[in-house]
């Protein structure tokens, strides 16, 4: 298992803080368990801010339809119109620019589901400072704040602009992507901030906006000769600024109680899934047993330490729709419950799902889910 599956698991499944080292060796221990290799961990980061900064520039609260840019990041082509209306309730165009250093960042939209916030923005440097980061084309360079419990200096505030606590787990997490660019040396690069919410609905009808933490462009590299990561200052200053968030929710969802197996002596059952156009979510509960700890946390986290092919969703004719590679993570919510989240490899209206079915395989038995239920959910 290399450093870049490990971080996978504790990105997705994070522990308890103080609980990493332990774990970490009885992962190590049964590592013949892992079905994939992993590619090397190379990242490139946005700094998070240190210290709380004054946000200027104004949000345009308008619904105007989702950049083509944001679109193609999701994989939707121009001449696709029906994936692009269905992203459109969950969309926000803004207007906001800080300035720092000489540079400006400025974001333009927002866009949402219940798992997961996207925000769009553009780096601009001055004319003649090239804000190439590294990477080649088979491991392109990856703008992000991967800290292993997320939180930090980014945070929810409600419609008077306080800071609220939504209780969100410890595996609520954010980073940076870039954007596909036709001139990487240059002084311009763009971005997504995602946010992966594996309670997302905590946030509806409560937080109005978010802040994001932007400072220096840095990326990390390895040393060569120590095999260590180390991160190299691109551009300093700091860019944090405040975002609002579109309020209805995009997706459908169902609730169930599929029981599934028994692991340690505890009933795993699948509580409800959600799906919107672009994300599912799964539900996984756990009833009696042993408590989390030792060997039984390890098999808890392994069961739910799903690969995209571990997962078949099919449509109400039997079709099979196809997921991502990218696995957006979830979390353990306590001793009970847990939360899986895949990005869907297309934008996909979810009434095509309604009748179709979910199938999990999981280590302590297989469960196929019909999805006869799904339905919107309320505003």
């Amino acid at each position: 298992m290399d450093r870049r599956e490990l971080n996978r698991m504790f990105d997705a499944l994070a522990p308890a803080p103080g609980r990493e080292a332990e774990l970490l060796d009885r992962l190590l221990r049964n590592d013949t368990r892992r079905r994939r290799p992993m590619k090397n961990w190379k990242r490139v980061v946005i700094g998070v801010a240190a210290a709380a900064l004054l946000v200027t520039g104004a949000a345009a609260a308008t619904v105007t339809g989702v950049s083509q840019r944001l679109l193609a990041y999701l994989g939707v082509t121009p001449e696709d119109s029906q994936a692009a209306e269905l992203l459109i309730p969950g969309a926000m165009a803004v207007d906001i620019t800080k300035e720092d250093n000489g540079a400006v960042f400025h974001v333009s939209q927002v866009l949402r589901d219940r798992t997961s916030i996207m925000v769009l923005a553009d780096f601009t440097a001055p004319e003649g400072v090239s804000l190439w980061m590294g990477g080649t084309d088979d491991e392109p360079p990856f703008i992000g704040s991967e800290s292993l419990y997320g939180g930090g200096n980014h945070y929810f505030m409600d419609e008077a602009g306080e800071k609220i606590d939504l209780g969100l787990s410890s595996a609520y997490d954010y980073r940076w992507e870039f954007l596909e660019d036709d001139d990487p040396m240059d002084n311009h690069v763009s971005v997504v901030f995602l946010v992966k919410l594996p309670q997302g609905d905590l946030i509806s009808g409560k937080a109005a906006s978010m802040r994001i933490p932007v400072g220096s462009l840095t990326y990390a590299t390895v040393n060569q000769e120590t095999g260590l990561p180390r991160r190299i200052e691109v551009y300093p200053g700091q860019w944090s600024c405040d975002v609002p968030l579109p309020q209805k929710d995009i997706g459908w969802s169902q609730p169930a109680d599929a029981f599934v197996g028994r692991l340690d002596g505890a009933d795993i059952t699948i509580k409800g899934a959600y799906l919107s156009p672009v994300n599912l979510l799964v539900t996984v509960g756990r009833e009696g047993g042993e408590k989390l700890f030792g060997d039984a946390e390890v098999r808890w986290w392994y069961l739910l330490n799903l690969s995209e092919d571990d997962i078949i969703l099919k449509d109400k004719d039997g079709n099979l729709v196809p997921l991502a590679p990218a696995y957006l993570g979830g979390g353990i919510i306590g001793d009970e419950e847990a939360l899986l989240m895949y990005r869907l490899a297309d934008v996909t209206d979810p009434a095509r799902l309604q009748g179709g079915s979910i199938t999990l395989s999981l280590d302590c038995g297989a469960v196929t889910l019909p999805l006869d239920d799904l339905a919107p959910v309320e505003p």
